[in-house]
């Protein structure tokens, strides 16, 4: 689980050989003879004294020259790939010197996994959290101010501390090296904004440490661009590991409510070729309903999520680890600085809100290189979850200047529910948005907690943060565009590792007709499947996205699928509708999904809110009057039906899938 894992790569048996694999030719690359002030022996032998390793893995020898020389670095490696080698191994032959190495990482459990397994090699390493008793955290840090800690890991929020910032500026010269894990956390384009992240850049400028080092799994060309000019880093050498993972097989499945989703969730857990599933949701009321699902099939399961308290938590990754699962049910609580080899299969049982947090996810799987299935399950209703979700996780403008004045104006709702205070405010929004509004006005000092009562406040200048709308308007619109690009991926007809490459900018994956020949489209393509449309289902397409474009953006889904199979009251307003009933003869299920593939191919777009309506874009118009091929954006495949998957990776296989080899 930490000091890098298991360590498969090479350092060749020719000493100071780093073999890289690049578009699957091993190609060498010599290390150089030293390393900052250190020669290689040194490093291969704290290599093996004391982390136990023979050899590093492609990628790693580069970017623990890069940190020893001085330079500041941004490196970008899959899950699994060792990150935490890079920044241990350094943090080590710097100690041997004197120096100590700060680390910031944002998971209690991964700080103290990783200071255990350092500790039990030898190296001082301690964790200051709010784990940590007031006697502990005064230990750390009077060790810290005495240098008697190699290795010190604090989360981002212990920047706000002014005794842990005194400990560390008394540090001086000693302060050898910063490195920053899950560093796209730091980004505001990230998938996993967190604002106590933007401390550490202050930080940087503050001290200028020597050397300055940031990891992340998942970060697009535009997020490590944002992490280096967060971090103030000059002419930083950036290492971007081939985000391939060759033996993970990628598929969609279309499921309509929760019943078929349950049952298809049951087969891929029990159909796994041994190991043990990996099963994530989006809420913890999900998690707890699918994992009740997998018990009442006879599995032994357990849920993670951050509801349980430690000791649930802690019990439930530890009999994960031991191997005594068939199945465990998370949320994205659960994760970071998990290193389990066997699981078999991971299944998103809830569309995920990000293709970053999708491919993270899906990196747990297959760590021993044998074949893994990553498959997402979805439905249209997850879609609007995850769009309540963000939605409430960033309350817009309107709705946080409403909340201060009413409680400002009517000190006595001060107790009130967040269902009663959504009530009195404009739009009345959910319990959830009020929540998130309260938190977010309590973190600037606009309220505080007096005697179990919200109470309005005007903080002095300089004591908090300033509460910045714009850049919650901001953040809410990437975490949309974030989503919409999961609603491509599921709807799409393209070859889903070439989506995803290109997505983080993977140059060798930009050919978007590329195929992997090991996912659901790929295999549906290679056993027969025809992404052609007949001339009749093209002409419902074109009628469709008329009727769509003649109703301006005012009905939702549903109302536009009853309208296009004629299932809709009598009613004046749809007399003069030339395209009403243009789809008479359809499913009205089958209408809705092919909304949702029009809307995922980009010819229709839903505005946002509780009920979004439905508009098509200029590209659709265009498709609806016939001067685009529908067919060419991938809509064939997008709605084959799934009986007719063929292939080892479709329903009616084994279960048992290819490795794609490089």
């Amino acid at each position: 689980m930490s000091g890098g894992g298991d360590q498969t790569g090479v350092l060749g048996e020719e000493a100071g050989a780093d073999v890289i694999a690049a578009n699957g030719v091993e190609v060498p690359v010599k290390l150089p003879a030293t390393a900052g002030d250190e020669p290689r022996g040194v490093l291969e032998r704290t290599l093996a004294e004391v982390f136990g390793f023979a050899q590093l893995r492609p990628g790693q020898a580069a970017v623990i020259a890069e940190v020893l020389d001085g330079h500041p670095v941004v490196s970008v490696m899959p899950t699994g790939a060792g990150k935490s080698l890079c920044y241990q191994l350094p943090a080590v032959i710097l100690g041997q010197r004197g120096g100590v190495t700060l680390v910031v990482s944002p998971l209690i459990a991964l700080m103290k996994d990783q200071v255990d397994a350092l500790t039990a090699r030898g190296v001082p390493a301690a964790a200051l959290t709010s784990a940590a008793s007031a006697e502990q955290q005064r230990d750390i840090l009077d060790g810290m101010r005495a240098g008697l800690f190699t290795l010190v890991y604090v989360a981002p929020e212990r920047f706000r501390s002014p005794r842990f910032v005194d400990a560390l500026r008394a540090l001086g010269d000693r302060l050898a090296l910063v490195a920053i894990d899950e560093a796209h956390c730091i980004s505001e384009w990230g998938h996993d904004f967190r604002p106590d992240y933007r401390r550490i850049g202050e930080m940087v400028r503050d001290l200028r440490p020597p050397r300055l080092a940031a990891f992340t799994a998942t970060a697009t060309p535009e997020v490590r661009a944002d992490i280096a000019e967060q971090l103030a880093m000059q002419a930083p050498r950036v290492h971007v590991r081939g985000f391939d993972r060759p033996n993970l097989f990628y598929a969609v499945e279309k499921v309509r409510g929760i019943e078929e989703k349950s049952q298809r969730l049951i087969q891929l857990a029990r159909t796994r070729d041994g190991g043990v599933a990996l099963v994530y949701a989006a809420t913890r009321k999900n998690a707890e309903k699918y994992a009740d699902t997998l018990t009442r099939a006879g599995m032994r399961v357990r849920v993670y999520h951050a509801g349980l308290d430690d000791r649930q938590r802690e019990e439930a990754q530890d009999v994960f680890m031991a191997g005594k699962l068939d199945a465990i049910v998370a949320t994205n609580a659960f994760g970071m600085g998990v290193d389990k080899s066997d699981i078999r299969v991971v299944v998103h049982a809830d569309v995920p809100r990000s293709p970053e947090a999708y491919y993270q996810e899906c990196g747990r799987g297959g760590r021993d290189g044998k074949a893994t299935r990553c498959v997402l399950l979805f439905g249209a209703g997850d879609v609007r979850l995850q769009e309540f979700l963000i939605d409430a996780s960033y309350p817009s403008a309107e709705q946080l200047r409403g909340l201060w004045k009413l409680l400002r104006e009517q000190p006595e709702l001060g107790t009130a529910g967040d269902d009663k205070l959504g009530a009195r405010l404009p739009g009345e929004p959910h319990a959830s948005t009020v929540s998130s509004a309260l938190r977010l006005l309590e973190r600037h000092g606009l309220l505080r907690r007096e005697a179990e009562a919200w109470e309005a406040t005007r903080p002095e200048p300089g004591t908090y943060p300033p509460l910045d709308v714009a850049a919650l308007a901001r953040r809410a619109e990437v975490e949309r565009s974030k989503l919409r690009a999961m609603i491509d991926y599921a709807w799409s007809s393209r070859c889903r590792r070439q989506m995803v490459l290109e997505y983080f900018g993977d140059e060798e994956w930009s050919d978007r007709g590329r195929r992997c020949g090991a996912c659901d489209v790929c295999d549906a393509v290679a056993h027969g499947g025809d992404a052609e449309l007949d001339a009749a289902t093209r002409r419902g397409i074109e009628r469709l996205l008329l009727l769509v474009g003649s109703l301006h953006g005012r009905f939702g889904r549903t109302r536009v699928a009853a309208l296009a199979v004629d299932d809709v009251e009598e009613d004046r307003r749809w007399d003069d509708l030339p395209e009403r009933g243009c789809l008479r003869g359809w499913a009205q299920k089958d209408v809705l999904d092919l909304l949702r593939g029009l809307e995922g191919a980009g010819l229709i777009v839903a505005s946002r809110g509780e009920y979004p309506t439905i508009s098509t874009t200029r590209q659709g118009d265009l498709a609806a009057l016939g001067k685009v091929d529908v067919t060419a954006i991938g809509l064939g495949l997008a709605m084959r039906k799934p009986g007719a998957r063929g292939g080892k990776g479709g329903r009616g296989g084994s279960g048992k899938i290819r490795v794609r080899k490089r």
